[in-house]
């Protein structure tokens, strides 16, 4: 359900989402947003903030004192008390207008993904701290930016992203790789996260994976 008074924004979400599969309900964003709700039991919400009957914030307290419906705030305003005051009051995830549809469909289906069991792994785009990875053209992207990443690189991004900021260990890593080979010097996987590192830094995302020492390497 996207709950937006633009109405050109909100036709590029739901095109977009639609796009990709998912069925789209976009209610007047006048009316009783728990009422429609009720009736038509959406999977997730997409929510703006400056709504004309109440304010997102108000909109979001309300539904989260009966759901745990997973909620995406989209939004102009960046400053991080307002993204703060958002997250804090029940949402799962903010993305600032104005934004790449490709990272509203990757946060759309990383909430749908941690929100529920049905919600298949192996979906072609995955996103972290802004980062989206579209899987099946191994290309990272960023705010606009993309840049290409080899089989391994693309692999190994998967894994970590899949993994929402757990630690994945050395040896599930070497096994998402190279699977069946019969021997793999551990330092090659030292080289391939280093390559993978050096190529977020185009993004501006060095720091994105973290070395869990002792243990493996997370997401942030």
């Amino acid at each position: 359900m996207v709950v937006e008074d633009d109405e050109s924004i909100r036709k590029l979400v739901s095109e977009a989402l639609a796009a990709w599969g998912y069925e789209v309900s976009a209610p007047d964003p006048s009316g009783d947003l728990v009422a429609s709700l009720a009736r038509e039991s959406p999977s997730l919400l997409i929510l703006d903030v400056g709504l004309p009957r109440l304010d997102g914030y108000e909109w979001c307290a309300r539904i989260r004192s009966a759901s745990k419906l997973p909620i995406l705030f989209i939004s102009a305003r960046s400053h991080p008390s307002e993204i703060a005051r958002g997250l804090a009051g029940g949402g799962d995830d903010w993305l600032v207008k104005p934004f790449e549809t490709e990272l509203l469909v990757a946060k759309v289906r990383a909430l749908l993904r941690r929100a529920y069991s049905w919600a298949p792994e192996s979906l072609p785009l995955l996103e972290r701290s802004g980062i989206v990875l579209d899987r099946e053209r191994c290309e990272a992207s960023r705010e606009g930016k993309k840049v290409k990443l080899t089989r391994h690189e693309a692999l190994l991004l998967a894994r970590l992203i899949e993994r929402d900021g757990k630690v994945v260990s050395r040896e599930e890593l070497m096994e998402a790789l190279w699977s069946g080979e019969v021997f793999v010097d551990e330092n090659t996987l030292n080289v391939n996260i280093a390559r993978l590192r050096s190529t977020l830094a185009y993004l501006g995302a060095e720091d994105l994976i973290e070395t869990v020492r002792g243990s493996g390497y997370r997401a942030r």
